[in-house]
């Protein structure tokens, strides 16, 4: 993501349990959690990717904008459209 240009920052998160429900049945799994770093603008186009490259059907990918970030923080992010 960060060599397309989709995000500044990936933090891997190893290790996670994930307890869930899919298809109806309780399933537990070890993941690895991912939080991806990018400007708003480009959260459609990093979904899309991902989903594309991840090797569940299904994938969870969750977004939302920031109330707040700073100044040098946002200008980071916003450099991904320039």
């Amino acid at each position: 993501m960060l060599d397309e240009r989709l995000a500044a920052c990936a933090n891997m998160l190893p290790g996670v349990e994930s307890h869930f429900v899919w298809q109806g049945e309780r399933e537990k799994a070890e993941e690895v959690g991912v939080l991806f770093k990018t400007d708003l603008a480009l959260l459609d186009a990093l979904s899309a990717r991902v989903c594309a490259l991840h090797p569940y059907d299904e994938p969870a990918f969750l977004g939302w904008a920031c109330d707040h970030a700073a100044p040098a923080t946002a200008a980071w992010l916003g450099a991904l459209t320039a």
